[in-house]
């Protein structure tokens, strides 16, 4: 059975600086797009509050009987190199449980640090879930 719902996490942590309240928020929601194919949607910030949600979340989805996970960073405004930690964490996963795994909606706050990074390159990349769908 695929995984399904969300899962919010909302932190807050006193900022070094002035001592003020700093609230991070992360959702991920994992919808079956068909047999064996899930979108896994991630939206917020993505740092090391949130990288344990996160986690979980890709975690559940990479593991059989799935065979195709699309990750959805679209909604992310934020990655930090513990989002970037999850993202390898996923690749690696999918790795060991022969699915194949691609990072869809990448967007300014994600490929800048894919990119300053080289970890980019390690990835499959698309605009949209379908255009995903339609090459794998």
């Amino acid at each position: 059975m695929a995984p399904s719902g969300g899962e919010t996490g909302v932190t807050s942590h006193r900022e070094a600086r002035d001592g003020e309240m700093i609230r991070t928020t992360f959702d991920a929601v994992t919808e079956e797009l068909e047999p064996g194919v899930l979108l896994v949607r991630l939206s917020g910030e993505i740092d090391i509050a949130t990288t344990d949600f996160a986690s979980e979340s890709i975690r559940a989805a990479i593991a059989p009987p799935a065979r195709l996970v699309l990750i959805d960073v679209s909604a992310v405004t934020f990655c930090s190199s513990a989002g970037l930690g999850n993202l390898v964490e996923a690749r690696n996963l999918a790795g060991e449980h022969n699915i194949t795994l691609a990072l869809v909606g990448v967007g300014r706050p994600v490929d800048r640090p894919l990119t300053v990074t080289g970890l980019g390159g390690q990835f499959r990349i698309y605009a949209t879930a379908p255009e995903a769908l339609a090459e794998l």
